[in-house]
Formats: structure tokens, C-alpha cells, sequence
């Protein structure tokens, strides 16, 4: 039997590089290799079931960097804003470029990074978790990797999370994300494993290029319908409140509230071009947003 490629994935704690290394454990195909900052969490321990080899570190240690990516043949990279950090957009940026640097020290053969538009150099809006992550693409182009990015848009799950709906009764609820009428381009991060998968597996084809993913292109309004539908008796309806309402509502509850009130405001002003059918092409079991609520309604519902 032929030897396995080995995989290295980081940022597993997170739903990004989570969703990754389970995909491409669970294919079979990799020796994956997680790199978690927290090697002892319930995360990393399920991880581990699915044949995942956990590695702990400190992604601002050079040596560590560079002994998890020995004999690597490619590695997904996610980089994490940590808005308790002041100098956030510094801290991800250097760690991104840390990675960047033992890539190619280590001769990886295919980069897989998820990355943004840099909001600021096309419309100055900062939204330090978009910049950083557009500030290491250019690293790591300039670099000369081998590299496929991938644009990720808003994740379902974030509705339930970050964007929770707010209700006064349990009853009814609004939901508080200031996209106006316009619709938001959004994935289920599971469902991202499984087009990073096929982006390994096609290499050649994808190798220098920058891709656009998304499930559903749907407005605000359109996902309280979805829950309405599912979530019942629990109504759901759009707030329609502005960026500036939603960046005064939950400045106090909400870390990196100016960040993420910018973002909406970017992805109002400006088309990401996020690919339905290219998504689909990648990720045959796509779900709509439609889908993901209908299988997820139980547990959605018992996180309001």
C-alpha cells in the first residue's frame, strides 16, 4: 500500500479548520495532521475519534511551527482574530506569515488558504478579521507558494452564534443583521470540508486560484421564513435595522462589533462574486440554507 500524503490543518479548535481535518480524515485518502491551540478540548478529543493526529501548539513558536509542517505534502490554513487582543490585526497577520514562511521552507506542495477582500484598500472600512486575512494572502503570494485561496462567507451556523436572534419572551424573535434587503452570501462550514477535499484532489486545476465559495445567496428576510418554517412555534422576523443600529446595539456584547458592523457594511457596497454552481461543482451535497435549518432544527431550537 502506497504511503499516505500528509495533510496539515490548522486551526482545528475552530469550525473552519474543525470541518477540514474531519472531511479529509474521514475520506481516508490523508494522514491529517491538526494543529490545535488546545490540544485537550472536547473539540480536539472528537477530532482525535475521527483519526485525527491532534498536535497542541503555539502558533507564535517558530520551532513548533516549523516541526509541524515537516514532511507535509499540503496544509489548509485558517488564521483566527482574537478581538481581546488589541493589536489582533498585528498578532494574526505575523502568525499567518509564520505559517507562510515554514510552508515554503518546507517545500509544501499545495496551500490551501481561507482568506477575505481587504475591505480597507477597497472601500477604508476596517474590519481587522477581513485585513489580516487579505494582508497574509499577499504574503503569501509574494512568496511564490503554491496556493489556492478560498473566499468563505458567513457561516449558517453564525446565525445561532455571533448573530443570534434577540427575544424578550422566548417567544418571538428578531434577527439583527443589517444587510437591508440585500441577500448575504453564506455556507455551513461542514460543508466546506468536503470542497477543500476535492480542491486536494484536483490540484492542478485549482493551483493559483482564488475561489469564491458559498451555499445560499438568501436575504435576512428570507432566512426568519426558513425559521419560521422549522422552528415552530418560535416566529422569527427581520429587524431591519441599519449598520450603525447594529454596531451601537452590541457594541457592549459583541467583541469586534465595529468589525463586524464594517463588514456588513463592505458586503453591502461591494460584490463578492461568491460561486454558486463552482461551490456546487466542489461540493456535490451542498446545502441550502433551507436544508442545513431543516436538519438542524432540534438543536437549533434548543440554542435560543
Amino acid at each position: 500500500m502506497s504511503q499516505q500524503n500528509v495533510v496539515v490543518v490548522f486551526g482545528v479548535n475552530g469550525r473552519q479548520g474543525g470541518a477540514v481535518a474531519t472531511a479529509l480524515a474521514q475520506s481516508g485518502q490523508y494522514c491529517v495532521r491538526g494543529i490545535a491551540t488546545d490540544a485537550q478540548s472536547s473539540t480536539s478529543q472528537e477530532l482525535r475519534e475521527a483519526g485525527v493526529d491532534v498536535v497542541n501548539l503555539d502558533l507564535n513558536d517558530r520551532d513548533g511551527v516549523q516541526n509541524a509542517l515537516r514532511s507535509a505534502d499540503a496544509c489548509f490554513i485558517t488564521t483566527t482574530t482574537d478581538f481581546d487582543d488589541p493589536n489582533c490585526l498585528d498578532t494574526e497577520i505575523a502568525q499567518g506569515c509564520l505559517m507562510a514562511d515554514h510552508c515554503l521552507t518546507a517545500k509544501v506542495q499545495h496551500v490551501i488558504f481561507s482568506t477575505q477582500l481587504h475591505s480597507y484598500n477597497v472601500c477604508s472600512l476596517m474590519a481587522r478579521h477581513l485585513v489580516a486575512k487579505a494582508e497574509i494572502e499577499k504574503y503569501m503570494r509574494d512568496l511564490g507558494l503554491p496556493l489556492t485561496c478560498l473566499i468563505v462567507p458567513v457561516c449558517y451556523e453564525s446565525v445561532f452564534d455571533l448573530f443570534r436572534p434577540k427575544s424578550r419572551d422566548a417567544k418571538q424573535y428578531d434577527i439583527e443583521i443589517p444587510m437591508g434587503t440585500m441577500p448575504l452570501d453564506m455556507i455551513s462550514v461542514d460543508d466546506l470540508g468536503s470542497i477543500v477535499l476535492s480542491l486536494l484532489q484536483r490540484k492542478d486545476q485549482y493551483l493559483d486560484k482564488t475561489l469564491s465559495v458559498c451555499g445560499d445567496k438568501i436575504t435576512v428576510r428570507e432566512i426568519a421564513g426558513v425559521l419560521n418554517k422549522y422552528l415552530r412555534p418560535k416566529t422569527f422576523k427581520d429587524k431591519q435595522l441599519t449598520v450603525y443600529d447594529f454596531s451601537q446595539k452590541n457594541s457592549s456584547v459583541l467583541k469586534g462589533c465595529t468589525d463586524w458592523a464594517n463588514m456588513f457594511q463592505f458586503f453591502q457596497r461591494v460584490d463578492q462574486r461568491y460561486n454558486l454552481s463552482v461551490s456546487k461543482q466542489l461540493n456535490p451535497k451542498l446545502r441550502s440554507f433551507d436544508q442545513w435549518a431543516q436538519e438542524n432544527a432540534a438543536e437549533l431550537g434548543s440554542r435560543l
